[in-house]
Formats: C-alpha cells, sequence, structure tokens
C-alpha cells in the first residue's frame, strides 16, 4: 500500500509541476501550490527516509518525463 501511494503522490506531483513550467498564466501558481501542498501531505504520512527520498527522485524523474511528452505533443501539433 506504501508503494501504491507513492506512486500516485509522485505522478501527481509530476504532473502538477509540469502543469506550473509549461503555463504562462496566473493560474500556474495554483499548480504550484498543490504540488507543495501534495508534498506536505505526503511528508506528514509518511516519516520514513527512504519514502521520502524517493519521493523527491521520482517526482523530479517524472517532471523531466511529462515535460518531455508535453513537448513532444506540442511540437506535433503545431507542425500537423
Amino acid at each position: 500500500m506504501r508503494i501504491v501511494s507513492l506512486l500516485i503522490y509522485c505522478i501527481l506531483c509530476g504532473a502538477l509541476l509540469t502543469l506550473y513550467t509549461n503555463t504562462h498564466d496566473i493560474s500556474k501558481f495554483l499548480f504550484s501550490l498543490g504540488a507543495l501542498y501534495a508534498g506536505i501531505r505526503f511528508f506528514r504520512r509518511f516519516e520514513q527516509t527512504g519514502l521520502r527520498v524517493w519521493f523527491i527522485v521520482l517526482s523530479v524523474l517524472l517532471y523531466f518525463i511529462f515535460s518531455l511528452g508535453f513537448a513532444l505533443y506540442t511540437q506535433v501539433g503545431i507542425t500537423s
């Protein structure tokens, strides 16, 4: 159950950070606050150092993967 919760929180934070970096209006700050809130909830729920490290590493990794996917999606959408 801890692994599933870890993956859900990481996917949520990675997606919110991707939306934060790719949005150019005032709503981008809602995405950053959402990622911060999800991180705080995760850190309150799980106190093990290993899970916290994995949360940070996987969130950053998923952020890069989602950002790459978003960039490829927008590039294909522009050329079509």
